[in-house]
């Protein structure tokens, strides 16, 4: 055998070789870098993996475009707001009349709210300062 082996080299390095190629190519999987983690996958990981992520921006998506249209409600309520007042302006200089219970009663409601939320402030502040030490004699 040995005798055969050194006269036929360049076979027995062929048979090596194919036998080599044979077992990288059908023994091992390909892998490559993943995009999303970083870990060496298969091309059926790499699959899943870009699956599951398009389905995780998707559902990310929907769920900010239903936040965007819970804005947009606000924005809706709050120019629906702002407009009715321009309206009530522009009725009362339209009319030449001016309702003066009113304004007081609302700049009485503002002021109020005010003094309620300074109150409040207040009490906050009172309550987290330091107290000062305590000395015993």
């Amino acid at each position: 055998m040995i005798k055969w082996v050194s006269h036929n080299q360049g076979i027995v390095a062929a048979i090596v070789l194919v036998t080599i190629l044979l077992l990288w190519t059908y023994g091992c999987q390909s892998r490559v870098q993943s995009p999303i983690n970083g870990r060496m996958v298969t091309r059926a990981e790499l699959q899943l993996e870009l699956d599951l992520t398009a389905k995780k921006f998707e559902t990310d998506l929907d769920t900010l475009q239903k936040q965007a249209a819970l804005r947009y409600r606000e924005l809706d309520r709050q120019e629906v707001l702002k407009q009715k007042l321009y309206e009530f302006a522009s009725l009362s200089a339209a009319n030449n009349t001016f309702n003066p219970t009113g304004l007081i009663t609302l700049a009485g409601t503002l002021l109020g709210l005010g003094a309620v939320v300074d109150n409040r402030r207040k009490d906050t502040v009172i309550k987290n300062r330091p107290l000062p030490p305590t000395t015993t004699t």
